[in-house]
Order: structure tokens, then C-alpha cells, then sequence
């Protein structure tokens, strides 16, 4: 727990090392996802995972136009199957899906309309929640491979254009389904190059007790939403990552990347 709560903290002072843009709400996901990465799914269209060079100056934060400036922070896959409902101008059955819980089908006949309202409210909270988002924070893991000398850095295996990262979640029991949700990563330039003289490169497989294993602590812009055959996709713009050590005990910022325009600096 004490690991988990210095993690926040180091991300939280890179995340407010900006002072552009308006401000925006921060809505978090479960405890329990924070801690969890988003799985990337692999298409015929998407470039080999990567991730971006550093800089010290600020992404605006103002979401895409048509979209909100809330940030939803580490979501759960409900979160973002109810956010695309929500992008999509949809209206959720929060009221089948909460006759349908196992609490409310166990409940007695005494207790079932409480059980059955509790459950709606918990859900129609979850979905209440995702109003005004535009702006997303995720954890993914990542590795860097070893200092390509010619160039000056390290290459990362996560984040790229066109790659894509599925979430996953059934709202309620049988007879309701699967619902999925995917966002796609929208930028053009490249984005998983991490600029290093050789010093700060020793410096940072030292600072990470020489594994290569980091966290990435990114933040996304939603541009946009598009329907699939397989559910909704969601479109985001890269803006920026902390590079975070999986050292255990002592999490630490190692690098910062940000992105204008798709491009790293």
C-alpha cells in the first residue's frame, strides 16, 4: 500500500508540472484499476508498439471539440463501456441490467425492491460518472530495449500509432453479453523513442536495479468514436506518458514524454 501511494503521489507531482491549459476534473476508477493495465490488442493495421520523446513543456489540456474536459483517471472497463454509450448518445439499460444481479435474485421477497434499487443506483453512479469526459489517464506496462548508440535512447514496446488497447465488461448476468469498448491511438508521429545521452541512459537502468520493466502513466485526448462490428471504438491523441520505475519499494519518475501534434519533443 505504501508502494501504491508513493506511485500516486510521483505521478501526481508529473502530471501537475504543467501550468497550460484550463483546469480539468479528475474522475478515478477503481482502486483496484489503477493498479492494472489495459490490454492492447493486436490488428493487421497497427504499427509495432512505441513510445515518445522528452520534454519539459506543457500539453494543453482542452479536450477535442464535441468532447468534454473531465479526465477519467485508471478507468475500469465498465467505466469505458459506459463512456462509449455516453459518446455514442446511447442510454444504457441500467434498470435490466440491476434486476439482473445475482444480489438481486437472492435477495428475499422482503428485500428485493431495496437490493434492486441499490444496484441501480450503483450502476446509473458508475455512468453518471463518465459525464464531460474528454481526457483519460491509463497505466500500461512497458519495456526498453537496450541503448541504440547510433541514435541516442531507448526504443518502448507500448504505445504507437494505430495500436490499440480493448476493455471488457458484462454490465449484469445471463441473458445479457460481453460488452467491449476500444480506443485507438490516433497520433502520427512516433511516439515510443525515449532521447538519452549515455550517461542518463546508465543513469536510468541503475535507477530501475537494472530491469527493463517500466510503467507508462499516460495521459489521452478523446477525438473521437466510431462503430465497429465489435462495439464502439474511441480515438484518443497521446499527450503525454510518465516513464515510471517497477522497482520494488521505490517507484520513481524516470522520464517524461510529451507530444504536440503527434510529435514528440
Amino acid at each position: 500500500m505504501r508502494t501504491a501511494l508513493l506511485a500516486t503521489a510521483l505521478l501526481a507531482l508529473v502530471a501537475c508540472g504543467s501550468g497550460d491549459g484550463p483546469a480539468t476534473d479528475a474522475v478515478d476508477g477503481d482502486a483496484a484499476a489503477a493498479g492494472s493495465s489495459p490490454r492492447q490488442a493486436q490488428r493487421s493495421d497497427a504499427t509495432p508498439a512505441r513510445d515518445g520523446g522528452g520534454t519539459q513543456a506543457a500539453v494543453a489540456a482542452a479536450a477535442a471539440p464535441g468532447f468534454g474536459t473531465r479526465e477519467l483517471a485508471y478507468p475500469e472497463d465498465l467505466q469505458m463501456v459506459l463512456l462509449g454509450y455516453r459518446l455514442e448518445g446511447r442510454q444504457p439499460p441500467i434498470a435490466d441490467w440491476a434486476a439482473a444481479q445475482h444480489r438481486v435474485a437472492s435477495a428475499t421477497e422482503f428485500e428485493r425492491a431495496d437490493v434492486r434499487e441499490q444496484e441501480r443506483e450503483r450502476l446509473q453512479a458508475v455512468y453518471d460518472g463518465t459525464e464531460g469526459i474528454g481526457l483519460l489517464r491509463l497505466k500500461v506496462s512497458a519495456r526498453f530495449g537496450e541503448y541504440d548508440g547510433s541514435r541516442g535512447g531507448y526504443y518502448l514496446d507500448a504505445f504507437t500509432p494505430g495500436s490499440v488497447f480493448r476493455f471488457s465488461a458484462r454490465p449484469a448476468p445471463n441473458p445479457f453479453r460481453d460488452e467491449a469498448v476500444s480506443l485507438r491511438i490516433d497520433n502520427p508521429g512516433e511516439l515510443n523513442f525515449w532521447a538519452l545521452d549515455a550517461d542518463a541512459a546508465q543513469d536510468v537502468l541503475a535507477r530501475n536495479n537494472g530491469q527493463r520493466h517500466v510503467t507508462l502513466d499516460g495521459r489521452l485526448r478523446i477525438t473521437g468514436i466510431n462503430r465497429r462490428s465489435d462495439g464502439p471504438e474511441l480515438t484518443a491523441s497521446l499527450q503525454r506518458y510518465a516513464i515510471v520505475s517497477s522497482r520494488y519499494g521505490e517507484p520513481a519518475v524516470l522520464g517524461e514524454l510529451e507530444f504536440h501534434d503527434g510529435k514528440g519533443e
